[in-house]
């Protein structure tokens, strides 16, 4: 794992308060259209390809975006790339983001709207070594240990106001695997599918303590679209949604051969931690809810949970609608029963 990839990624929102001042003072275009009829519609990724993007990367080497009829180009993303901020100004006409990310950047003056969340879950944890005595993500998080954690984080706030007290020591986070690896009593934070499958590969064993184990599991790796996109281009999102949703099956029915292509086109991520983090983030992907609604869906009272929970902690101070943060599910976009 490069560092890039650990300052990039450990929030979602790691950056937003960076740019957020930057969309309160950008005048965001005012834009119905798209792409013109013969150029593919652009999807940027905020980070570059890696199995939380499987089922996109599936999609584009099936060819279902083409059986669907719309062509879409996957634009990688990167260390510092503002994939909200691109989508929102009109530069794409979709992008990734995290549920928390959207309803911030709305309230400063976006109007985004999701169309599919490929995770189900907040795929930020804590990590601990193997040996480490702790047991739970309350009782690491009430000791004395040292935890590299981002204050600014809204699961920082969260944890803070969820489990108050304690005698931690919070130090800045560091991307450096190395320092966590030379130092057991250390915590850090983590992105479930990358900092434990690194070090596991190492030949660090660790244990991760899932922040959606306290109570807050927003959606993740979510593709949204202005909502003045959607509204006149229907056919073609809901296009994208039934692709992408297929391509997430194909993925997890057999992600070798793009867990291959993928490692050609970032070269720093093995195959064996491509095949070894596709394999955990299986539970974020798939539960109850996709069952029922099928891959990417998403519903009004997960959406509620965050919002209330983002207030809680005084990252909103609005009350969005939780309906009108989504639109459809992956059934509902295939003609079957909505939601």
């Amino acid at each position: 794992m490069t560092p890039a990839r650990s300052l990039r990624r450990l929030p979602p929102s790691t950056r937003l308060r960076a740019w957020l001042g930057l969309a309160a003072s950008l005048t965001l275009l005012v834009v119905a259209g798209c792409a013109p009829k013969d150029e593919a519609l652009r999807l940027q990724l905020n980070w570059v390809a890696e199995p939380e993007f499987g089922g996109f990367f599936a999609a584009e080497q099936r060819g279902l975006f083409a059986k669907e009829g719309i062509a879409v180009e996957l634009i990688q993303g990167g260390a510092g790339i503002p994939a909200a901020q691109l989508v929102a100004s009109g530069k794409v006409e979709f992008a990734v983001v995290a549920a928390n990310q959207m309803l911030e950047l709305n309230e400063k003056g976006g109007d985004l709207v999701a169309l599919f969340a490929s995770f189900q879950g907040n795929p930020m944890g804590i990590m601990v070594h193997e040996s480490s005595p702790w047991q739970s993500l309350e009782e690491l998080w009430m000791s004395e240990a040292t935890i590299s954690f981002e204050e600014g984080l809204a699961d920082f706030a969260w944890l803070s106001k969820r489990f108050p007290g304690g005698k931690r020591k919070i130090v800045p986070y560091s991307s450096n695997l190395a320092l966590f690896a030379a130092d057991a009593s250390l915590a850090s934070q983590c992105f479930f599918t990358s900092e434990p499958v690194s070090l596991e590969l190492q030949g660090t064993k660790t244990r991760v303590f899932m922040i959606g184990e306290s109570g807050y599991d927003p959606y993740n790796v979510i593709v949204c679209a202005r909502r003045d996109f959607v509204a006149g281009h229907a056919d073609a999102c809901r296009a994208l949604v039934r692709a992408l949703a297929a391509g997430w099956r194909a993925y997890l029915d057999e992600p070798g051969p793009v867990n291959e292509a993928m490692t050609k086109m970032n070269p720093a991520m093995s195959r064996a931690a491509m095949d070894r983090a596709e394999e955990v983030q299986r539970g974020l992907v798939e539960n109850d809810d996709t069952a029922r609604l099928g891959i990417g869906c998403m519903t009004a009272d997960r959406w509620a949970e965050t919002i209330g929970q983002l207030r809680e902690v005084g990252r909103l101070s609005g009350a969005p609608d939780p309906a009108a943060q989504f639109v459809w599910d992956s059934a509902s976009a295939a003609g079957e029963s909505g939601r």
